[in-house]
């Protein structure tokens, strides 16, 4: 498993709201091409978004088929309109809406994923979900905190690719 930090190789807060941007625009437009690209060159196989306007702290665990931990891990996260206050001379990264992770699936099957937070967000601030993972090279898993589109604040999404967590 490899996390990445703002410190360690993870795109600017800029190139994830300009993929999150075009992907708006291209779901729109029917170019999925051109979102999918953004998006394969920022997300990782488990992939944390704060859609909130307040920032987010928590964690999150994930258990493989076998019972082994794979992923446990903690986050803090900027709110998502964080980047509108932000000083467009500032080359700080750290304030990053978004967690990614790496090498988490170990084979295909399900995957007990759990997120707690520090707070709530809409009266919630844990979720327990187990999610399928087919092919583990090339498929994604999204945890969405606060996102519009979803029934649940904290929401499971498993995609190929950026497009796709939007379906």
């Amino acid at each position: 498993m490899t996390a990445q930090t703002p410190r360690d190789g993870t795109p600017p807060r800029r190139t994830f709201i300009a993929a999150s941007g075009t992907a708006l625009l291209g779901s729109t437009a029917g170019c999925t091409a051109v979102v999918n690209f953004i998006g394969s060159q920022i997300l990782e196989q488990v992939n944390v978004f704060n859609e909130t306007n307040q920032p987010v702290t928590g964690a999150i665990t994930i258990v493989d088929p076998a019972g082994d931990t794979v992923l446990d891990e903690t986050f803090d996260l900027a709110a998502s309109d964080s980047e509108e206050s932000d000083n467009e001379s500032s080359s700080s990264d750290e304030n990053q809406s978004l967690a990614v992770y790496d090498d988490v699936w170990t084979e295909s099957g399900s995957y007990e994923v759990a997120v707690e937070l520090d707070s709530e967000i809409d009266g919630q601030s844990q979720a327990n979900g187990t999610v399928t993972i087919d092919t583990p090279d090339e498929q994604k898993l999204a945890a969405a905190l606060g996102t519009d589109d979803a029934d649940r604040p904290i929401d499971f999404r498993v995609g190929k690719s950026l497009s796709e967590f939007g379906d």
